[in-house]
């Protein structure tokens, strides 16, 4: 009985946020000055991503740059070009659902993907600098973080609301967001057109989202 409890309760607790979110967005003027946090955050994931792979295919990361308005450019030289390009809109995506999977399942350990996250985001400010504004960001970003974590009883709702609002944002902004890695994607793969790639990625990023919710409430 107590699992139904919290498992109806987490159910409960992500369609409010998921209705606080649409509530922004659409119902509150200038909804994007609240919002905006979440945004810089997604565009900085995005890139990392990006980068991230470049690694992993033996390659190198120069520099990552977040803009103001939310711009993003990871620069980086690759071999392996289509998995950098694809993978930093789908690994954003699943990302996103394994963050909500670990604060709804694995709430212990919340605070460690916190501070994990907040590092990540020093050694890119540090690092992979391209330009002052985009360190100043992402201190701030990863401050805010630690002080959520370390010293207030809101972290978790919060937190919450960070990963649900950013997998509806990837989904939402899924023929804006990942623009620029389709056009130079679909010119590798010229097989299928930019647009229909573009559903391709949709579904991925939906078949994951769903079967995320479907792990995570499966009882």
């Amino acid at each position: 009985m107590n699992k139904i409890n919290t498992q109806s309760k987490n159910i409960i607790i992500i369609l409010w946020l998921v209705i606080i979110y649409f509530l922004l967005k659409y119902m509150i003027p200038y909804w994007n000055y609240i919002i905006y946090p979440i945004t810089l955050l997604v565009t900085f994931l995005h890139e990392f991503w990006h980068s991230l792979w470049a690694l992993i295919t033996w390659w190198s990361v120069y520099s990552i740059e977040i803009s103001s308005n939310w711009a993003g450019l990871a620069t980086t030289s690759w071999w392996w070009r289509s998995i950098v390009l694809m993978w930093g809109y789908i690994w954003s995506a699943i990302l996103w659902n394994l963050l909500l999977y670990i604060w709804v399942k694995k709430q212990k350990y919340s605070e460690l993907v916190i501070y994990l996250l907040s590092w990540i985001m020093i050694f890119t400010a540090v690092f992979w600098y391209s330009w002052i504004t985009t360190s100043i960001i992402l201190f701030l970003i990863s401050f805010l973080f630690i002080f959520l974590a370390k010293y207030t009883n809101y972290d978790s709702i919060i937190l919450q609301f960070l990963w649900v609002a950013s997998i509806l944002y990837i989904i939402e902004d899924f023929n804006v967001w990942p623009t620029s890695d389709l056009a130079k994607f679909s010119d590798i793969f010229v097989i299928f057109p930019e647009f229909i790639w573009m559903y391709l990625w949709l579904f991925i990023v939906l078949f994951i989202t769903y079967l995320n919710l479907k792990n995570i409430f499966k009882k």
